[in-house]
Parts: C-alpha cells; sequence; structure tokens
C-alpha cells in the first residue's frame, strides 16, 4: 500500500478517472450532516488566507505562523488498466462519498465564477473537472464516474449551461407535491449558492437571520422547497480576492491522504477492515496518545501519570467495580452541531492556553501545535488539565443551587457557549467564593441576558470572546477588571453591553415569546425568580428549567374567550394586542402540576352554566410557590388588559435591572428584586405600607 498526501486540486489535477465500483453503495451524504460542516471547513481555511494577506501588509512574511491545514480524511485506490483510447483510472474502494463530494464542489465553484468573468480561473478550474483527452469513449472526459444511479446526475450537472437547467431538470415538487431532489444535486446547489455567498463576503455559518436560521439553513431550506432556488439575498459584489483565496485554499490548506494498492493487497479484504464495526478516533484520544507518547519518550512513569490524571476522563466506579465513564463521551450541542463532552473540553482548554480560534474537527492539530510551542513539564500540564476539566464539568453539568450553578444555567438557556474558554480563564484566576468572580460572572450575564433581550446579532462572537479572553489572561492580578474595561468599551453593534435605555425599550415592547426561543425565555424569566431568593436554607431551591413551562396570563386565544374582549377595541387594536400578549409582562412561570390545571379562560373567578363559581387564571396563579406570581395576589391587579400587561412589564423591568445591572453592581439583596417582582415600582399600587405587608418574607 503506497500512501501519498496530496489536496483537493492535486487529486484531481491529473488526467484520471476515479471510478466507483458497481458493488459501492451510491452517493449518501446529506446537507445537514455531511456537506454543511465540509463547507464550514473549507470556508475557515478560505477566511484564514484572506486575514494572512491582510496581515502580510504589515508583517514581514517570515514573522507569520503557517496556516493551519484541514485534513480532510483519505481515499484508498486500486489502479485500473485501460484499453487503449481510454482514460487512465483507479477503482476508489474506500472514499467514495467524499471524492465523489469534492468534485461537485468543484463543478459548482467552476459555475460560480462565471459571475467574475474570471476566464482564467475558470480555466483552471475546468481542467480539475474534465480530463483532456481525446477519449473513444464520451464519458471518460469525466473526473469522477459514480455508480449507475447517479451517472445521469453528473453527466447532466457536468454538462448544465446554468443552475436553472439543473433545477428545472430535477425539480423540488411537482405541482403542490414535494418531490426530494437527488442528494448530488441538492449538494451541488449547495455548494453552487455556497460559492456565490462567499465571492460577495456573506457567512452563510454566521448568526441567525432568518427566524432563528442561519442563512446555510435558510440555503438548505430553499433547495429543498422551491423549484427555481432563490440565492441569498447579499449587498456585496463579487470580489475576486476571495474566489482566488477559496481556489488556494483547496489547493494548499485542505489535505487528503490517498493509498494505492499494490498487487499483494486484497481490496476487499481492506473495503472490509476500513469500514468495520468500531467507533472512530476521538480528539481526545489522539491528544492522550500523544501526551502519553511523549511521556514515554521523555522517560516517565507512564502508568502511574495515567492513573494519577487521566484515568478519569475513562473510567469510573459504579459500585460494582470500574467501568468506563460514560459522562465524557455523552454528546452535548455546540452551535447546529453536537459533540461529545471531552472534545469540547479539549476545545475549550486548547482555545484558553493557545489564545487562538480553532475549530472543532481540528482540537488535535491545534492542541499539538500549542504544546510544541515550548518545554512543557508534563505533570503539572496534566494537572491544569485535571483542574480545568472540572471546571468544565461545573459549567456544562451545574449541581446544587449555588450562584456557580445558576450561572451555569442561565447560559445554558442563551445558548452561549462560547464564553466557556474566558470562564475557565476567570476560574482559574479567581477563587470561587470570591466576589471578584461574582462581578466578573455578573458582567458576562448581564452583557449577555441584555443582548439576547434585545435581539442583538451572535455574529463575531468568536472575535470577541477571544480578545476577552486575551484581556482576562494578560492580566492575572485583577482579570475581573480587565474583563469590566473590555466590556464597557465595545462600542461595535456585534459586541456592545446595551444601556438602560435600550435594554428597557426591548424589554417593556419586544414580544419575545415571538421572536425569542420559548427555552431563552424561560431561562430569563427563571434566572429572576432565583434573583429574589434569599440564601435561607430552601429558599433558593428554583425548580429546573425542564420543569417549567412559561405560561400567558392573557392566552393566545384571548379573541375567542369573552372575558377579554372590549366593546371599544377597534380592528386595528387587535393585532397590536397580539404582540402585547407575547411581551414579558403577559409571561410568567409555571410548574408543570399546575400549568395543568390553569385554564385558557377568564383572569377573575367566573360562573359556569349551572351557576357554579369556578376559579380565574388570577387566583391560579396566586396558588404558585414561585415568587414572580405573587405579584398576582390581592386585589390588583383588577382587570387584566394591556394596560396592566404594560405596568407588570415595567415591574419585571425593575427586578430585571437590578440582577442584570450595566455594569453589575454590588450584590444586589434578594428582597428588593422580590419587592419590584411583586410591583413595587408600578405605578397606581396599592400603598407602600400595605405592599410591605403583603410582599414575601423572603431573606436578605
Amino acid at each position: 500500500m503506497q500512501p501519498n498526501k496530496t489536496t483537493v486540486t492535486g487529486l484531481f489535477n491529473a488526467p484520471y478517472q476515479y471510478q466507483i465500483p458497481i458493488f459501492q453503495r451510491g452517493y449518501v451524504w446529506t446537507l445537514e450532516k455531511q456537506v454543511v460542516p465540509l463547507w464550514v471547513d473549507i470556508q475557515n481555511r478560505a477566511d484564514a488566507r484572506l486575514e494572512r494577506d491582510a496581515a502580510q501588509q504589515s508583517v514581514s512574511a517570515g514573522a507569520l505562523k503557517p496556516l493551519q491545514k484541514h485534513f480532510l480524511g483519505s481515499l484508498v485506490l486500486t489502479p485500473v488498466t485501460p484499453p487503449f483510447g481510454r482514460v487512465p483510472a483507479y477503482e476508489v474502494i474506500d472514499g467514495q462519498q467524499r471524492s465523489t463530494t469534492l468534485q461537485l464542489l468543484l463543478l459548482a465553484f467552476r459555475q460560480a465564477v462565471q459571475n467574475l468573468g474570471d476566464e482564467q480561473l475558470f480555466k483552471m478550474l475546468d481542467a480539475l473537472v474534465r480530463n483532456p483527452g481525446p477519449y473513444t469513449v464520451d464519458t471518460d472526459y469525466h473526473k469522477i464516474w459514480p455508480t449507475q444511479a447517479g451517472q445521469d446526475e453528473m453527466q447532466l450537472l457536468y454538462s448544465a449551461a446554468d443552475v436553472a437547467s439543473v433545477c428545472s431538470a430535477y425539480p423540488a415538487r411537482d405541482g403542490r407535491r414535494k418531490v426530494e431532489r437527488p442528494l448530488m444535486v441538492q449538494t451541488f446547489l449547495y455548494f453552487y449558492f455556497a460559492c456565490l455567498a462567499y465571492l460577495q463576503g456573506v457567512d452563510l455559518a454566521g448568526a441567525a437571520d432568518f427566524d432563528e436560521h442561519t442563512p446555510s439553513d435558510e440555503l438548505v431550506k430553499r433547495i429543498r422547497g422551491g423549484n427555481a432556488v432563490v440565492p441569498l439575498e447579499s449587498a456585496g459584489t463579487f470580489d475576486a480576492q476571495r474566489a482566488q483565496a477559496l481556489y488556494m485554499a483547496l489547493a494548499e490548506n485542505v489535505q487528503i491522504m490517498t493509498l494505492q494498492l499494490e498487487a499483494e493487497d486484497d481490496p476487499q479484504v481492506i473495503f472490509e477492515t476500513l469500514n468495520a464495526r468500531g467507533e472512530p478516533l476521538l480528539a481526545s484520544d489522539l491528544i492522550r496518545n500523544f501526551v502519553f507518547l511523549q511521556a514515554a519518550r521523555d522517560g516517565k512513569p507512564v502508568s502511574a501519570l495515567y492513573t494519577k490524571f487521566w484515568s478519569q476522563f475513562d473510567l469510573a466506579a459504579d459500585g460494582k467495580g470500574v467501568t468506563s465513564n460514560r459522562y465524557w463521551v455523552e454528546k452535548e450541542r455546540q452551535g447546529r452541531l453536537t459533540y461529545p463532552r471531552i472534545d469540547l473540553f479539549f476545545y475549550s482548554y486548547t482555545v484558553l492556553r493557545s489564545r487562538e480560534t480553532t475549530l472543532v474537527g481540528h482540537v488535535f492539530e491545534a492542541f499539538k501545535a500549542w504544546w510544541q510551542t515550548e518545554h512543557r513539564e508534563l505533570e503539572q500540564e496534566l494537572e491544569r488539565i485535571v483542574t480545568a476539566s472540572g471546571y468544565f464539568k461545573e459549567l456544562v453539568s451545574p449541581q446544587g443551587t449555588g450562584w456557580l450553578a445558576e450561572f451555569a444555567r442561565l447560559m445554558q438557556a442563551l445558548d452561549v457557549s462560547i464564553i466557556t474558554p474566558v470562564y475557565l480563564a476567570l476560574r482559574e484566576r479567581l477563587a470561587a467564593d470570591s466576589p471578584e468572580l461574582r462581578q466578573a460572572l455578573g458582567d458576562l450575564a448581564s452583557h449577555l441576558t441584555r443582548r439576547a433581550v434585545c435581539g442583538m446579532t451572535t455574529k463575531g462572537y468568536n472575535r470577541f470572546f477571544m480578545r476577552l479572553l486575551q484581556a482576562v489572561t494578560a492580566a492575572p492580578d485583577a482579570p475581573q477588571a480587565a474583563l469590566r474595561t473590555a466590556l464597557l468599551a465595545a462600542t461595535a453593534d456585534s459586541e456592545r453591553w446595551p444601556s438602560d435605555e435600550i435594554f428597557r425599550e426591548r424589554w417593556t415592547n419586544r414580544p419575545v415569546y415571538w421572536e425569542m426561543k420559548p427555552a431563552r425565555v424561560c431561562g430569563i424569566l427563571r434566572a429572576l425568580e432565583y434573583g429574589a431568593r434569599g440564601p435561607a436554607q430552601g429558599s433558593n431551591e428554583v425548580p429546573v428549567q425542564a420543569a417549567l413551562t412559561v405560561e400567558h396570563v392573557m392566552p393566545q386565544s384571548w379573541a375567542t374567550v369573552a372575558y377579554y374582549q372590549e366593546d371599544s377595541m377597534s380592528d386595528g387594536q387587535h393585532p397590536a394586542r397580539d404582540i402585547a400578549i407575547h411581551r414579558f409582562g403577559n409571561l410568567t412561570l409555571l410548574t408543570q402540576p399546575l400549568n395543568s390545571s390553569v385554564s385558557n379562560g377568564p383572569f377573575d373567578d367566573w360562573k359556569n352554566t349551572k351557576g357554579e363559581m369556578v376559579e380565574g387564571k388570577r387566583a391560579k396563579l396566586g396558588q404558585s410557590a414561585l415568587l414572580i406570581n405573587t405579584y398576582f395576589n390581592g386585589k390588583y391587579p383588577e382587570k387584566w388588559d394591556d394596560k396592566a400587561i404594560g405596568e407588570r412589564s415595567d415591574a419585571l423591568y425593575a427586578a430585571a435591572a437590578l440582577v442584570w445591572s450595566r455594569p453589575v453592581a454590588a450584590e444586589v439583596a434578594p428582597k428588593t428584586v422580590a419587592h419590584e417582582l411583586w410591583g413595587g415600582g408600578a405605578k397606581k399600587r396599592a400603598s407602600q405600607d400595605r405592599l410591605a405587608e403583603s410582599a414575601p418574607d423572603v431573606q436578605e
């Protein structure tokens, strides 16, 4: 078996045809699972080239680090001796999905560059999708020749004059009936529109811009939903420099290993071995092997070091003895994808140590590059890894009712795992019970919660939180002060800490239940509830988010309930109320058992058809043990209408402004927060004396 390292362009540059044997399965890669992640990796390498080109304008070439390469995997090939007049060929024993996908990418890229008018780049790409010939068989011009199921599709994609003809040949709808485009066609269309977007400066993997969907999600939706796929909107022009960066990334920064079989190699045995059932190596497996191989080379006691430091990642006691530790291999979501926890930990740990951005799929290469920058004291580094893993665990799997656990739960609700390296850096430098750590995490919580409530973009968070990490690590004596300074100094829309005026306006007017994920709304309201709880035993135990639901006080079906109708309401007021009911002022939390008993009926007690009094929503909300519902105790409010929603919005904002002040003030007394949840800041409320008598007795 002869190994050879090459690139995407190197693979297809020579006049060979890669033939998929008839016994192989057809093309099965899907957009979500394989194609989109592949595009993200390639785009990342092209972006890195653009950044390097920009940096070369001010820094000498020798001072720049070599660009990191992305390893795409391997192809196992066996040569085919062709008859006279036919193209030299290889059968693809393993890697047919990967090789076919790369050819589809090049076909799509070639089609996209026609918008540039760059004839040279078009010809360069044409050489990567067409063998020069002449040949006695026309299909020999194809670089990839798939199984019979995909041959017609490949020929059409190669010869199509434009993308419109591809969409017409393979529609997504037959009249009203939805039809699934072939997977090869879907992949081609995705890459074509992805290339168009990249040439115009659109980041497909960027922040959600389409109702909580990323531009990539929207593109996938359009490919599957309509006959004529509409490109993503962009105000940018086609940029030749971006096209060249994308080409050079494929030519130099995306690597493939080809393994060419020799006469004594049995292709079937090798194929079965490569595709045998088994778990692929995790990045953490590669890191472990690298570290302990280094230990063996240095003459260290490998077994003792493993037992002392690493065994906790692999082993656990279950009462019957030692078994594998399933915690670290369970998957967590990061962005749109899920990864084993241990790989996410080493991703965050590598970013923390190197203070450079990377991708989860590149963790091992980035860790290795950081490790080799200087001599490492092995035992000291292993001890740092173990300590950091404990901090990581408390963030992703919070336990108990302490404020650190509650911070972690809020971050999970806001879905901002990007903060993990910054969190690890703060925990390494500040004691868990210190006011400095409370300030730092309070500032982070305020910044992120305010931005979420205000509907501000998360695009650019990678770069921003890298700057925060660098600020924290550069100030070991006062990291909390450095963090606050960096947060307050941010002025870009993608970074700034919203002011009280903006926060108040968005809190009181934004239909958050519509525009935010309900889980985020629930997490924010739950954090308010926790902020009103004191440290007395048992008083700060708020039900976990999974046990809570967001309840509309005025039901979403208000228009069908006579109680909420008003004779004076005009047609124009109905849409306004439809928005108002989704604002914070009309939302509360209930536990699951109480939620099932709260109806969508009137707010006040009412008589049923039998003349029996039935408790309204106010009475049932007043039975809740949650402090956020003490607002509904007593006689106020007497009627639940638009005005009442507005007044409660103000009351909840007053509590939110205490919990998430800018910057975070000294620790706020829970009773003060509880007072505002009760409605202490609302106008036309009962006297303060009556309020003090009725308010819950919460320990400070």
